[in-house]
This record gives C-alpha cells, structure tokens and sequence, in this order.
C-alpha cells in the first residue's frame, strides 16, 4: 500500500470544515499508527490494504453521520 502522494491534476482540495477538524485529524493518526504497526508485524500488503478499507468505511459512517448533525444544525439556526 502506496503512502499518499499529491493530488490528481486538476483535483480540488478538500475543505474540512472546523467542525470536523479533529475528528479527521484522530482518524488520519489511527490510519497512520495501523498502517505502520501491521507493517512492522510483517503483515502483507493485501492485508494492510483490506485492514485500512476497513477502518476508512466505519469511518465513513461516523464522518456522514456528523455532516447530517451540521446541516440539520445549520438548516435549523
């Protein structure tokens, strides 16, 4: 499993609003601390890829869950 690199030409940066700042800045730490220490085991790389899918996707859950609270607070205030 490759590490980031830049972004794809022509790609628009992400705008995290505050909000969510920490909770993505705690998310890309777990990711960070996964990725180096199932290496560090000697775990293979298919391994370590399907292990980060998985914590990306239960992620995801908690990143859509949160932008529903935000919108439902914005649309109502």
């Amino acid at each position: 499993m490759e590490e980031p690199g830049p972004m794809t030409p022509g790609a628009m940066p992400l705008t995290i609003p505050p909000e969510l700042a920490a909770s993505v800045a705690r998310h890309q730490a777990h990711l960070t601390a996964l990725i180096a220490s199932l290496r560090a085991a000697g775990i293979d790389e298919d391994t370590v890829a399907a292990s980060v899918r998985t914590l990306v996707d239960s992620y995801a859950d908690e990143l859509t869950d949160a932008l529903r609270e935000m919108l439902k607070a914005q649309h109502h205030g």
